[in-house]
């Protein structure tokens, strides 16, 4: 410890007669004191909050990205499903209410239109008379149907593709 102060006088004395040596003094102190800042800095960098290294904080987010990634992609495939769940799901829905005979009031007859997103469905009519109902079923392809359609279900068509616009 006595030899250290020795040098140490002997470096002060030194630096005290020569402007460059107490240049380069001021300069190593003052690098001195800024590793140490920076030396501090690094330790509090990689110590992280629970004791773990910098590599190791890396690592977790790393894991916890791929998770979420994994995650995303179930989450993609959920979503497809149901969209193409949705697509063949009946949304179109729409009753055009009439009166077949002129004799017979109350608009008790009706065509009804059940169609998903692509316009594929049924149209079912009921014709009311005095003696009874009669109801008829007719598949609907892209908005059209291979059997011949009455003017209320060709209406009740049109409402319920404009229902599915509105969507």
């Amino acid at each position: 410890m006595e030899i250290a102060r020795e040098y140490f006088f002997i470096a002060l004395e030194a630096v005290r007669q020569d402007p460059i040596l107490s240049g380069l003094a001021v300069l190593i102190i003052y690098f001195f004191i800024r590793t140490s800042l920076l030396s501090r800095r690094i330790n509090r960098l990689t110590r992280g909050s629970d004791g773990k290294s910098l590599e190791g904080t890396i690592k977790k987010f790393d894991e916890r990205a791929t998770a979420l990634e994994a995650h995303a992609k179930k989450v993609e495939v959920a979503l497809d499903n149901l969209d193409s769940r949705v697509a063949t799901a009946l949304r179109g829905v729409a009753v055009e209410r009439f009166d077949p005979f002129q004799n017979a009031g109350g608009q008790q007859s009706f065509a009804a239109s059940l169609l998903n997103e692509r316009g594929d469905g049924v149209v079912i009519s009921g014709i009311h008379a005095r003696d009874g109902v009669r109801v008829y079923a007719k598949q609907v392809k892209n908005f059209n149907s291979e059997r011949e359609l009455s003017d209320e279900e060709e209406k009740s068509i049109v409402k319920a593709k404009q229902t599915l616009a509105k969507e």
